[in-house]
């Protein structure tokens, strides 16, 4: 128990950072209308054209459960891919979120979506071989 324990404990933004993914994908594949009928939306509906809605949480929620695979199964090549994907999809979300706010729809997700995405840049750490995460498989 404690040796899965220091795992986590190791890896916890990573877990966090691809739970939070899977969840906020899972909320889009559930609901697929929020982001078609929501105004704060719009510029991501443009960018994305038919991948908007359902599609789109099921997006995050393939790329997030793969990443969620390589950190269980500690494969480094796998989480790393992924991590930068899903960085991508954030990124992408805060600058149409951004759009949007410049559009004139009250919307504060885009600062949300940064946050993420500027936090979740302490998965990878400067020092990967103290954590024992080497980078080289």
């Amino acid at each position: 128990m404690k040796k899965i324990g220091k795992f986590v404990g190791e890896r916890r933004s990573s877990f966090i950072f691809t739970i939070g993914s899977i969840m906020f994908g899972c909320y889009h594949f559930l609901k697929p209308g929020t982001i078609s009928n929501s105004g704060a939306y719009e510029a991501l509906n443009f960018i994305l054209g038919v991948v908007s809605g359902r599609y789109f949480g099921l997006l995050f929620i393939i790329v997030s459960s793969v990443k969620l695979y390589g950190i269980i199964t500690d494969n480094t090549k796998l989480r790393l891919s992924l991590y930068f994907t899903l960085l991508f999809l954030w990124l992408l979300l805060a600058v149409a979120f951004f759009i949007s706010f410049l559009q004139g729809n009250d919307n504060a997700a885009w600062i949300y979506t940064l946050i993420i995405a500027g936090l979740s840049t302490n998965i990878i750490s400067a020092k990967p071989v103290i954590y024992g995460r080497e980078i080289d498989d």
